[in-house]
């Protein structure tokens, strides 16, 4: 009697396939995201010279204009030292903080407005820091609210100054600038000695980049691969 083996050869190549379709399947979304993967990390880098970039340009023409201001590139931060802006647990700024926001208001316009950086950054962090001593004043129940109202001022007069910076806008429309207070919880030098806490009493300008986006080059590149596959038969139905 003779048996037909015909249903199970085509049971093995059914499953054969199966599983080099789905092989193929995974070694091409494993594909997909190392692309992005790679385009995220070149990206990112490439935003990290951008801003670096801007920020050599804002110290120069600060520079060149009398004002000496300290950047520090790796976290994106241009720094403004308390003593130049305020008097000891003051939020008012001085006629010597004045001097120094009439200079840097068109100088952050023209830089942020040039064509290699407009619509790069996300958002300018104005931050307001102090030092850990207790504030003695009625006005600031604590470091907080003296740190928050410092950076508040300093807008207002960077404003002031230069109102075209309420223009500059992100990528998403959103505006750029914004204020924030960190008290005593950001400290760059120990508060264990009267330099330490002078220069933790700052105020920093914060630049934060936009983020990458999913380009559409790597996956206008997996659905070339993918219908490539499917038409030679290496992706089945």
């Amino acid at each position: 009697m003779m048996v037909d083996t015909q249903p199970e050869e085509n049971y093995s190549l059914s499953i054969s396939d199966l599983m080099a379709g789905l092989l193929s399947i995974f070694i091409l979304t494993l594909v997909y995201y190392m692309l992005n993967f790679s385009q995220a990390t070149a990206q990112l880098t490439q935003s990290d010279a951008i801003r670096a970039d801007m920020l050599e340009s804002l110290e120069r023409e600060l520079k060149n204009r009398g004002i000496e201001v300290r950047v520090d590139a790796q976290h994106g931060v241009l720094r403004l030292p308390e003593g130049i802006l305020f008097d000891l647990g003051k939020a008012d700024l001085r006629e010597s903080g004045l001097k120094v926001i009439r200079v840097l208001g068109p100088v952050l316009y023209e830089v942020l407005n040039r064509k290699e950086y407009k619509q790069q950054v996300e958002t300018v962090f104005i931050e307001g820091h102090t030092d850990n001593l207790p504030v003695h004043s009625g006005r600031f129940p604590s470091n907080w609210e003296l740190s928050a109202q410092r950076a508040i001022n300093t807008w207002n007069s960077l404003l002031g100054t230069e109102p075209r910076l309420a223009s500059l806008r992100n990528s998403r429309g959103e505006p750029l600038f914004s204020c924030s207070g960190y008290a005593d919880t950001r400290p760059i030098r120990p508060n264990d000695t009267p330099e330490g806490r002078q220069e933790n009493r700052r105020i920093d300008l914060r630049f934060s980049l936009a983020p990458p986006r999913r380009g559409q080059g790597s996956e206008k590149a997996l659905g070339q691969v993918l219908m490539r596959g499917y038409t030679q038969g290496q992706v089945k139905d």
